[in-house]
């Protein structure tokens, strides 16, 4: 992924709850999870996505289609372009028997807008893709398969996204703080992990100062007297996670900031680092981003 840092404790620790996340709402919501023998395709019930469109039954999704997807990878309702060919390749997937399973399906990549994250995407033979082109995934998901599903493989919907309502049209997936919106008063200093940390994309704070810090992360550290501890989410991805702002920042809750690409590694053993956050004023921002 472009611009992204990996590092290995943090992205296992990340991929382990949202999958264990996802398991526990698909069962919750009713989705039915079928094993792999003799089907390749998950059953799924009508659903409303978040554009106020309903969808029907399984193969009654018109443009776009099914596909699936590593659980973590999913976030729902989010914008994306397809930003490869058919690629001559499968996933080797820990827990899901082989079989032919994959014979149904193509892999591709494609780029969330905003965070520029792009992941593995395999929609079904039948679905109407192009690459280039912008979809929206759809809330609706259903595991693949069974509890040996190991990497949570999930069944999910996308259509296409008219014109009129793509949030970024730029190619790089991102909006240029010198031509798009304009820099206000606020912002500073935060700590990330490493792996939520995606420089040019537009976060916003989600909470107030939270009464926790993560010390036992960085025993022997005196790291966070100087920050506090708040929950903040990319745009166009429904998916929050800790962020830990300079006391001497300007934060406020609800309020957009742009993530600039210098960083510096804090603390290693923690995976941390200093970031920089400049506000956005909100104004110059499409409506559907909120």
């Amino acid at each position: 992924m472009s611009g992204h840092i990996y590092l290995p404790m943090e992205e296992n620790s990340h991929r382990e709850s949202r999958r264990d996340f996802m398991k526990k709402s698909a069962l919750t919501s009713g989705a039915l999870a079928v094993g792999l023998t003799g089907s390749a395709t998950a059953q799924e019930t009508g659903t409303t996505n978040g554009t106020g469109t309903t969808t029907g039954t399984s193969g009654d999704v018109g443009d776009g289609g099914k596909a699936l997807m590593f659980n973590d990878e999913f976030r729902p309702g989010a914008q994306f372009r397809v930003v490869s060919p058919v690629l001559e390749q499968n996933p080797d997937v820990e827990g899901v028997e082989q079989g032919d399973i994959w014979s149904e399906y193509n892999t591709r990549r494609i780029q969330y807008l905003n965070t520029n994250e792009e992941v593995y995407f395999f929609p079904a033979h039948d679905a109407e893709i192009q690459e280039g082109t912008v979809y929206e995934l759809q809330t609706n998901f259903s595991l693949f398969a069974d509890e040996t599903n190991d990497e949570g493989v999930i069944s999910v919907s996308f259509e296409p996204v008219s014109e009129d309502d793509v949030l970024i049209s730029e190619d790089d997936g991102q909006l240029d703080p010198n031509e798009d919106f304009e820099i206000v008063d606020g912002g500073g200093k935060a700590l990330v992990r490493a792996g939520n940390f995606y420089p040019g994309s537009l976060v916003q704070i989600t909470s107030d100062v939270l009464e926790w810090t993560p010390r036992q992360q960085v025993q022997g550290s005196d790291i966070f007297s100087a920050y506090n501890t708040r929950h903040a989410e990319y745009l166009n991805t429904n998916d929050e996670f800790p962020i830990y702002t300079a006391h001497d920042g300007e934060f406020e809750p609800d309020a957009v900031y742009v993530m600039r690409n210098e960083f510096d590694v804090t603390d290693p053993e923690g995976a941390l680092l200093t970031v920089d956050l400049d506000r956005v004023n909100q104004d110059d921002l499409d409506d559907g981003f909120f």
